[in-house]
């Protein structure tokens, strides 16, 4: 990434130059004016440029009105000690990406960068997308969705630079899936793809997981282990609910990213890994880079190109699509004559939120091929009937009444499987034994889930 500060006050310069250096941004490009910034963006081509606004001479505003013309792939993000609406909105007009005020959170101004930073790789993947094939190593991604058609042209287009690639997206939504295909669409398609669900590794077993041990490294280390990153080496390694990942453990899987080296547990020395970095999450790591339970230079790390699936009820057309393809997957699965859904039936279905999303249907699907009495598959066989009586009627509540309503609704559609249901709504089984005996004890809910 190259930056380039543009600020009269030479200590202004040095404070952002050590902090980015501090953040692995780089060395950046230094101006104490708005012609010399002018002239310097005629020699080397900048992604950010931090403009401050007060100079003399050619104040940042002038830079702006004829830079961003000019650099239409630059991001000009605005600094001032002044808090003015009106030239913040000039600024806007003018193009700048953002207006932050001095004294400027550093954090604030990182994670601006940042983002700065991915609206350039998802314009210039979108750019190369449009005249690229379409991405066959998607196929595997049912979607006739211009919204998600646009993520997954934009992954094809992150697989081919082998750099580390972030999924983010509600449960459910298929982030394993386009992981695959990141993978099948680059390079490293004839390695191997390793997945791990983070928040599935125990923490005293991490670094053993990921980096291997040595045979005697401790009670039960019979032999030598690999570990995750040698599993993975020539090909990608896949971090699932990275997000999940203790503080305290963040530095190591820092460390090993950086130098491109793990040490196993007993071990003395360093072993070189070659392997790409595919992660998703369901959580926003912006927020919790804020909140201190994710290190912002991680983040820098894992996210150099971000890929976010939108959730199942966002994607215009795919309800149907997906349903008869999981109806038919699931009458193979379960030896029975092919069924169709009734207009009633996919009328309820393309109704309801989809709190789970994809895998949610997935299940109710199976369930529907389990219940249906006929050739065709009707809509109480689907979905309960949301009648206006029912306590899952549209209202305004509070969060923990909303996921309540989801939780039943699921529990009630899968005839009370907890394991399928905790599956569905993404929580661990635990988890999801307990949100239903808090619901079989509130006598809102005992008459809607009955006996399950």
């Amino acid at each position: 990434m190259n930056v380039m500060v543009v600020d009269d006050e030479p200590v202004v310069r040095r404070t952002m130059q050590r902090l980015l250096r501090r953040r692995g941004l780089g060395d950046c490009v230094l101006c104490s004016s708005g012609q010399e910034a002018m002239e310097r963006l005629k020699d080397a081509r900048m992604n950010v440029v931090l403009l401050d606004l007060l100079m003399p001479g050619m104040d940042g505003l002038a830079v702006l009105e004829q830079a961003k013309p000019k650099y239409p792939y630059t991001e000009f993000i605005v600094i001032t000690a002044l808090d003015d609406v009106d030239q913040a909105v000039k600024a806007v007009r003018l193009g700048a990406y953002d207006y932050l005020v001095k004294p400027v959170d550093q954090q604030r101004l990182l994670l601006t960068i940042e983002r700065a930073f991915e609206r350039l790789s998802m314009r210039a993947g979108l750019d190369g997308a449009m005249t690229a094939d379409a991405p066959e190593a998607f196929a595997h991604v049912l979607t006739v969705s211009a919204r998600m058609r646009e993520q997954l042209s934009y992954a094809s287009v992150l697989a081919r630079t082998c750099r580390p690639v972030l999924i983010s997206g509600p449960s459910g939504t298929g982030k394993e899936l386009v992981a695959r295909g990141v993978h099948a669409a680059g390079p490293r398609a004839e390695g191997p793809f390793v997945a791990v669900n983070v928040a599935a590794v125990p923490e005293h077993l991490f670094e053993s997981q990921f980096f291997g041990h040595c045979k005697g490294a401790f009670t039960g280390a019979v032999s030598d282990s690999p570990g995750l990153f040698r599993q993975a080496h020539g090909g990608v390694l896949f971090l699932d609910e990275v997000g999940e990942l203790p503080l305290h453990l963040q530095p190591k899987l820092l460390r090993a990213l950086e130098s491109r080296t793990v040490t196993p547990v007993g071990g003395d020395s360093e072993i070189p890994v070659d392997v790409c970095i595919v992660s998703a999450t369901n959580g926003d790591l912006d927020k919790a880079c804020v909140e201190g339970r994710f290190r912002l230079d991680l983040l820098y790390r894992l996210r150099c190109g971000h890929i976010v699936l939108p959730p199942l009820r966002a994607r215009e057309g795919d309800i149907p699509l997906l349903a008869r393809h999981y109806l038919e997957k699931a009458c193979a699965e379960l030896g029975r004559a092919p069924l169709e859904l009734s207009p009633e039936a996919l009328a309820r279905l393309n109704a309801y939120d989809f709190p789970g999303n994809v895998r949610e249907l997935a299940h109710l699907m199976h369930t529907a091929a389990l219940r249906a009495e006929g050739p065709q598959v009707q809509a109480d066989e689907v979905l309960p009937d949301p009648a206006p009586a029912d306590p899952l009627a549209r209202r305004m509540c509070s969060l923990r009444e909303n996921e309540a309503q989801h939780v039943a609704y699921v529990l009630r559609a899968v005839a009370g499987d907890r394991r399928q249901a905790a599956d569905i709504l993404g929580v661990s089984l635990r988890q999801m034994q307990r949100k239903a005996a808090a619901l079989q004890e509130d006598p809102r809910w005992v008459e809607f889930l009955g006996d399950i």
